[in-house]
């Protein structure tokens, strides 16, 4: 009976976000306030972002070699 009462993907539909957004600690998202990081404009071209562009292959390559994965793509 108390199975019944739990909520699972068995009964229906869970809310999109439901696992996904929990609440971040402040130091966590603090990187992505600073003007250099979180101001970028999506759209702006490839030669305004060379250390975004570093930043993402680095961590790509970083989190490959530590999940011993060929490739990871963010």
């Amino acid at each position: 009976m108390l199975c019944t009462k739990d909520y699972g993907l068995a009964n229906g539909m869970i809310p999109l976000g439901s696992c996904t957004m929990k609440l971040n600690a402040a130091n966590v998202m603090a990187p992505i306030t600073f003007p250099g990081f979180g101001n970028i404009h999506p759209f702006a071209p490839k030669g305004q972002w060379p250390g975004y562009t570093y930043m993402t292959k680095e961590l790509e390559q970083q989190l490959s070699a530590i999940c011993h994965y060929d490739q990871v793509s963010l």
